[in-house]
This record gives structure tokens, sequence and C-alpha cells, in this order.
């Protein structure tokens, strides 16, 4: 499924941050579905988990003060040690702003 929105779906991209928006096959979207795809390059596995935890976290802060419907991967392709948590939620920000005013 998510290999359908990969190849399918809009894709907004800031530096390594990149989030694609679409619509899964047979599955309608009434409210929204995310998929957090973080790179091996990125680093071990605890490092790509805190990148994830990150990102679902400032996700869902972002998802409180704007609701958003649809599909949604967002693919971080970074390394760990060359990015800030700042980093990160300033560019999912900006591209979760021009997904809204795409919509």
């Amino acid at each position: 499924m998510i290999k359908h929105l990969l190849k399918t779906g809009k894709r907004y991209g800031v530096g390594a941050l990149t989030i694609i928006r679409g619509e899964l096959e047979n599955k309608p979207s009434e409210k929204y579905a995310v998929a957090f795809l973080i790179s091996k390059q990125t680093g071990g596995a605890v490092e790509r988990n805190r990148i994830k935890r990150w990102l679902r976290e400032d996700w869902r802060n972002l998802e409180e003060e704007r609701p958003l419907r649809g599909h949604f991967a967002v693919s971080f392709r970074g390394r760990v040690d060359q990015t800030t948590h700042r980093q990160i939620n300033e560019s999912l920000s900006r591209l979760y702003g021009e997904i809204i005013t795409d919509a």
C-alpha cells in the first residue's frame, strides 16, 4: 500500500525531509494516516527511533492546530549527527504549511 502512495503521491520536500501526500488504494481518507520512513543511513536503531519520535510528536502538534485529510508518508534521509530536533520541526512545519495551502 505504501508503495502505491510513494509512486502516485504528490511530493513536498525541503532538505532531508520529504512528505508524500496521496490516497491509498481502496482506503477512503476520513481523517489521515501517516507512515514515517527513516533511512538506515540516518544512523543506528536508537538514532532512527529518536527521529521517528520527534516526527510523530511534531506531526501530532501540527495536526491539532490545523487538521488534514489524506494519507501521508514522511521520509527522512539525513544523518542524525547533522541535524537537530529544531531543524526537523522547522522543516516539517514548512512542508505542512505548503500542503495546507495546496489543498
